[in-house]
């Protein structure tokens, strides 16, 4: 049941003259992040996290999330122009998108899908909101074993959505494991792997970790290019023909609410996320197609699809964090780092620990969705213009952002080389198909893993059978187990002649 009382003491944490700085703000820093393509919605929120020190959990958090919102709504701006996907979770969004686009309809088809992208995201929202604190509770039965083998299951989980690199995921959420073990041991007290370095003490700093394995290979790739979009051509924008796709997506309830339906489930599963939600999404819908449709040549129903299951994403990804502190993504493994920065940790007990900031942080996600709408139309009419960066000036600025960004965050030198060589890593990872987020939760749960295989020891290394009482250890088992023998049989019968 919803606690009205921590509704309203979550609300009142969001009058203060700094929290539509960072709503506006956010929103609009995202909506240029997610139209310039190769600049991703984990890139921008890399770039402004040592923006955040100076602000409070709430500010920063929302801060944050507006940005991560705003990117997921750009990076339909260009696949609709130019038939480049800004973000990985827009790529449905070309597929009738830019066909609307080459008919001279691209001022509609963007009206589409910046209200597809508000719809979608509201209702994740307003079902994070009814749902939080039973998802939190429920979280609250995870002990040791119960987190143990939830992560052996989500690492599995992850490697089965990867398909063929089945085994890279695996091992790629091993080295993660070992990874985390740097440091002073929290059971034993005996430090490991440190080199006798002050600023390895602790372990390896999760937040310069992640910013590094996310947004270094980023700036790689811009710098790889001449220029960030060299066929993007100016256009004119026409308020008229937005306004008239919106109303017409208003218009298309089914596929939104089936869409956004789509998208909250699919961003609970970790490693899923807007890309796998659009995709499923759009393929639903076209599978339902009536005659006269027409998917694939400029159809608005595909427009609508794609984007609302691609902004809905946010809102389970959002839960998943927040209720068992997994991040399910690359923009919220990043977010992740920000709950850290300010002392919150996401997880069981946030929710009972921080419940009214837990609510102000949801209110301040649905009210984003209200300002969304202006500030995509507004940028949406320039999105030309902003696309012609040259990435010569682009990925310095970026580098020396996130140098500093690492310098400030403890004063350790080390730390900014500890940040590029997580990129290095990042970059070597995904140049040869290992999976980031499988390394990132890993290492963002090693050291919580650490803890909980010493106490599973303790209580139960003379009976490891009796976990399988504990029931949330039984269905996890069975689950793992199942996705394991489902990986053989299909490796096995992908290898028949």
């Amino acid at each position: 049941m919803l606690d009205f009382g921590l509704i309203a003491e979550g609300a009142s944490l969001l009058w203060t003259w700094q929290m539509p700085l960072a709503i506006f703000g956010g929103m609009l820093l995202g909506l240029v992040i997610g139209a310039i393509p190769g600049m991703t919605a984990a890139l921008g929120l890399a770039a402004i996290l040592p923006l955040t020190f100076q602000l409070d959990a709430l500010t920063a958090l929302v801060l944050m999330t507006s940005v991560y919102t705003g990117s997921l709504t750009g990076g339909g701006f260009l696949a609709i122009l130019i038939n480049t996907p800004g973000t990985p979770g827009a790529a449905a969004t070309t597929f009738d998108g830019y066909p609307m686009a080459k008919a001279g309809r691209q001022n509609e088809a963007l009206g589409l899908q910046i209200a597809a992208s508000v719809i979608g995201g509201a209702i994740s929202y307003l079902i994070l909101l009814v749902f939080i604190q039973p998802m939190a509770q429920f979280a609250l039965l995870f002990g040791s074993a119960e987190m143990l083998f939830l992560t052996i299951f989500v690492m599995l989980l992850i490697a089965t959505l990867q398909r063929r690199s089945f085994a890279r995921t695996i091992f790629a959420g091993l080295i993660g494991l070992l990874l985390s073990t740097i440091g002073t041991s929290v059971t034993t007290g005996v430090a490991r792997g440190t080199f006798g370095l002050d600023a390895l003490e602790d372990g390896l700093p999760i937040i310069l970790s992640v910013i590094g394995m996310f947004a270094i290979p980023e700036l790689i790739s811009i710098v790889a290019r001449p220029s960030i979009a060299p066929s993007a051509q100016g256009s004119s924008s026409d308020l008229r023909a937005l306004l008239r796709g919106v109303r017409q997506a208003t218009r298309e309830v089914g596929t939104w609410a089936r869409g956004s339906l789509i998208g909250t489930f699919i961003g609970l599963l970790p490693a899923a996320g807007a890309t796998i939600a659009s995709l499923l999404s759009y393929a639903t819908a076209s599978r339902r197609a009536r005659p006269g449709d027409r998917f694939g040549d400029g159809e608005p129903k595909g427009v609508v699809a794609a984007e609302s299951a691609n902004n809905a994403s946010e809102g389970g990804a959002m839960a998943i964090l927040m209720s068992l502190g997994i991040p399910g993504s690359a923009s919220t493994a990043v977010i992740s780092g920000a709950f850290l920065l300010h002392g919150l940790v996401p997880g069981p007990r946030l929710f009972i620990d921080n419940g009214a900031m837990v609510y102000g942080l949801i209110l301040g996600n649905l009210a984003q969705m209200a300002v969304l709408g202006v500030f995509a139309v507004i940028v949406a009419s320039q999105v030309a213009r902003i696309v012609t960066v040259p990435s010569r000036l682009l990925a310095p600025v970026l580098a020396i952002i996130l140098a500093l960004g690492a310098y400030s965050f403890r004063g350790y030198w080390e730390d900014i080389v500890i940040t590029f060589l997580f990129g290095l890593i990042g970059y070597f990872f995904r140049r040869h198909h290992f999976t980031l987020i499988s390394l990132m939760i890993g290492l963002f749960l090693g050291r919580q893993i650490d803890e909980d295989f010493v106490r599973f020891v303790i209580l139960y290394g003379d009976d490891p059978a009796a976990l399988l009482s504990k029931p949330i250890v039984a269905v996890f088992a069975v689950l793992s187990l199942g996705l394991l023998l489902w990986q053989i049989r299909s490796a096995w019968r992908s290898d028949r002649p």
